[in-house]
């Protein structure tokens, strides 16, 4: 495998995990199935619609927000199973 593939699939793995900690209260940043399932699913999100932003910055967390409705359909799901599991709908990410 491409070094460089590699080293650019551990930067969307850190940069997703970040990003979700940054979309999430600070107090649901725990690990879980919920946030396994974002890590996996959300860095190339990042990479597509953020990657020049700082990871885990305010910037990110207005990205995503802004680019919602761009997310790939995995990010999304991934994104919304874990508002339910925390009892957080979509609307209370945006705010």
């Amino acid at each position: 495998m491409n070094r460089r593939f590699t080293t650019r699939a551990g930067l969307a793995l850190a940069s997703a995990l970040t990003l979700t900690l940054a979309l999430l209260q600070p107090s649901a940043a725990q690990e879980g199935p919920e946030m396994e399932a974002m890590k996996a699913n959300c860095g190339g999100d990042y990479l597509r619609l953020c990657a020049g932003m700082k990871p885990g910055g305010p910037e990110v967390k207005a990205c995503f927000k802004r680019n919602r409705p761009n997310l790939s359909p995995a990010c999304s799901q991934a994104i919304a199973t874990y508002e339910r599991s925390r009892g957080r709908s979509s609307d209370d990410a945006d705010e």
